[in-house]
């Protein structure tokens, strides 16, 4: 089975260094026409099914994705697929933020919020849900932390990898096989 995983588009949030995980977000205008370059790309995959994160930016992306599709695909919109919640760090600027150790070492663990730990085990039990599926392809829209996590259960490896792990861009396409 292939999976075909996507980013969202830029969003305004990402623009300005916001905080966004579980808030909504909105592609900018670039974000958009992103999201229906990647749309192109796609249009030839015929999708056995379609998930993608329940958040606006997702959701908004996908539409755009769509739009250049002729697909009559199900879709599932899931919790499971949404960005990392940052907790205490989340509704704020990064640049309001002195980024030493300490921070950067909360952050990876925030208060009231997700740690990276969850978010990998998130995506373990996403990914482990999608092996017994008998689909030929498979699209997920979803965000950059949550697809970095799922990444490193499909390479079998861990927060090492993850810590590593580029930024995967906006609107980007990653292909996988199960």
């Amino acid at each position: 089975m292939k999976i075909y995983l996507v980013r969202h588009g830029e969003t305004y949030d990402n623009v300005s260094g916001f905080i966004g995980g579980h808030l909504p977000g909105k592609l900018t205008d670039k974000g958009k026409n992103q999201v229906i370059e990647t749309g192109k790309k796609l249009q030839h995959i015929k999708f056995d099914n379609i998930f993608c994160s329940d958040l606006a930016r997702t959701r908004e992306t996908l539409d755009g994705i769509l739009s250049q599709l002729e697909s009559e695909s199900k879709i599932e919109y899931t919790e499971q697929l949404r960005e990392r919640f940052f907790g205490e760090y989340e509704g704020f600027f990064q640049d309001e933020f002195d980024w030493n150790l300490e921070t950067l070492n909360a952050f990876r663990n925030p208060k009231n919020g997700e740690s990276c730990e969850d978010l990998l085990k998130r995506a373990e039990n996403f990914y482990e849900s999608l092996c017994d599926l008998k689909f030929e392809n498979i699209l997920i829209v979803s965000h950059c932390q949550f697809l970095k996590a799922f990444l490193c259960v499909h390479n079998k490896s861990g927060l090492d990898e993850y810590f590593q792990m580029p930024e995967i861009k906006n609107a980007s396409i990653t292909i996988i096989e199960i």
